[in-house]
């Protein structure tokens, strides 16, 4: 391995004395002959700026050229009567039809139907009363009391109603007057208690008492849960079954007040005490009452009568403008008597009735 390192070592060696004997052995050479190259010379400057690579810009499309502003002037506010005529629609013409060239002078022309008339329309029906009151809550009427059509005066009768919430309190009060007050002493009374619905009257208890006395001649006491009534005199006691709108001898007056007005025929059953019964009243229509508070608008009602009852017959008047309250009724005895009310003075929540004559009902 040595001698394999050394080999090129002596080579290297060979060639370097080879060199230095042609150096020192071989021609002489002048510095003279040698021929300095010129100076290099160099200059410092900047490099140009680079120049942007040109980017091709996208085509836009042209522009429509600027439309020219116009400004709006306001418009002057047009007058009522023209944009009323311009609100209603306005009348289409109707094309004239050509005329017909072949029709002669002589033709005949021809003839037009008739236009059939129109059946009349029928009559409009207006109510009694378009609009109710609220009904009041203290009423007093007095009445002059006549046997027959006003014949002699046999006394006076006084209604006071009071109403508080749903509660209402109503008596009747006959007292007799003139002569007949030497023979008859006394009051004759009537009282009613109940509540009022949107029905009209409920009454739930009613009773008579004659002279000073303060026992009850006749009663009536309703059970509207259990819907039966008791009443009669004394210890005679009756029972009977009832249905909504029974009322008492002296409730149905004002029960025809609350529930006018009225058309055609009313039932209903109603009490007196002594007994109970079934009536129809029937209203006759309108009447004027020349009364002493003046002329008054009334609507008038009778009650249907059969052979056992003909004469206790009963007529009422309701005053229309007057809350329809009664301004006069007419009771039939079972004697065959007639006892005729009419109204004298009458006091709404206190204040008094009085009529004048160029005012009065015609």
């Amino acid at each position: 391995m040595l001698a394999r390192q050394s080999k090129p070592l002596l080579i290297a060696l060979l060639l370097s004395l080879l060199v230095h004997v042609v150096f020192l052995l071989g021609p002489a050479f002048e510095l003279s002959d040698w021929k300095t190259p010129p100076p290099l010379t160099v200059t410092l400057s900047e490099p140009p700026p680079k120049l942007p690579v040109p980017v091709a810009a996208p085509v836009a499309a042209p522009r429509p050229p600027p439309r020219p502003h116009v400004r709006k002037a306001n418009p002057a506010p047009a007058p009522i009567a023209a944009v009323a005529a311009a609100a209603e629609p306005s009348p289409v013409p109707v094309p004239e039809e050509p005329p017909d060239t072949t029709a002669t002078a002589t033709a005949t022309p021809t003839p037009q139907a008739e236009p059939t008339p129109e059946p009349p329309a029928p009559p409009i029906v207006q109510p009694l009363i378009t609009e109710r009151v609220a009904f009041p809550s203290k009423i007093e009427i007095a009445y002059s009391v006549h046997r027959g059509d006003r014949g002699i005066k046999l006394g006076t009768t006084i209604h006071k109603w009071h109403s508080a919430g749903k509660q209402y309190l109503l008596t009747s009060t006959t007292e007799a007057g003139g002569l007949f007050s030497l023979f008859y002493s006394g009051r004759y009374l009537l009282t009613s208690r109940g509540k009022i619905t949107p029905d009209g009257l409920q009454p739930t208890s009613f009773w008579i008492q004659r002279g000073q006395s303060t026992d009850r001649t006749e009663f009536a006491e309703f059970d509207w849960e259990a819907k039966t009534l008791d009443f009669g005199k004394g210890n005679d006691h009756h029972s009977a079954v009832i249905a909504p709108g029974a009322q008492d001898q002296l409730s149905v007056f004002y029960q025809l007040a609350l529930t006018a007005p009225h058309q055609g025929a009313l039932h209903f059953a109603l009490t007196t005490g002594r007994k109970f019964n079934q009536y129809t009243y029937q209203v006759l229509g309108e009447e004027i009452l020349d009364t002493a508070l003046g002329k008054l608008k009334t609507q008038r009602l009778t009650r249907v009568t059969n052979k056992v009852d003909s004469n206790e017959s009963t007529d009422i008047w309701l005053a229309i403008d007057y809350h329809f309250l009664p301004v006069r009724f007419r009771l039939g005895t079972h004697d065959g008597d007639v006892l005729d009310h009419w109204v004298k003075e009458m006091r709404i929540e206190g204040a008094r009735i009085e009529i004048p004559a160029e005012t009065s009902a015609p």
